[in-house]
């Protein structure tokens, strides 16, 4: 019996996937529990539509964030901390602290992963931030000022 996946299963496949498995394992387990839906031809059809457009809409997508990323070179980002006289930071400034002052200041909503940080930063002063998604690429000059 051919089914089409509609959640991950161990074993058998991920979701979305049209496979062949014995008639029982499907009705009995699959089916029943809402895993799988029984592979129709015109399901089939229904299903194939649908993964093109979800691909064309992830490609979209990737475009508009490669585009985001590039437009972001060379950006001053300005993030304000309360600091030390020395200009130690109370809080280290992180990936979450850099992508959110991003979105504030520029719009551009970032993964947290995309933000490429060595480690946590500690000091005042301008600190170059590479941005890394896919094949886009950008560096921004992130500028940590002390609040009183």
């Amino acid at each position: 019996m051919k089914v089409i996946l509609l959640k991950d299963v161990a074993k058998v496949g991920q979701h979305g996937a049209v496979k062949e498995v014995s008639d029982g394992y499907g009705l009995n387990f699959l089916i029943a529990r809402g895993l799988a839906v029984q592979a129709t031809p015109e399901k089939i059809a229904a299903h194939a539509t649908a993964q093109k457009r979800e691909e064309e809409a992830r490609e979209e997508a990737t475009k508009a964030l490669r585009v985001a990323i590039q437009s972001l070179e060379g950006a001053r980002i300005e993030i304000s901390a309360r600091a030390t006289e020395k200009g130690g930071l109370f809080k280290s400034i992180v990936a979450r602290d850099v992508a959110n002052a991003i979105s504030e200041k520029k719009g551009v909503h970032l993964l947290i992963e995309a933000i490429q940080l060595e480690k946590p930063i500690k000091e005042t002063g301008e600190h170059a931030i590479d941005i890394v998604s896919g094949d886009a690429k950008a560096r921004i000059n992130l500028a940590i000022t002390a609040s009183s």
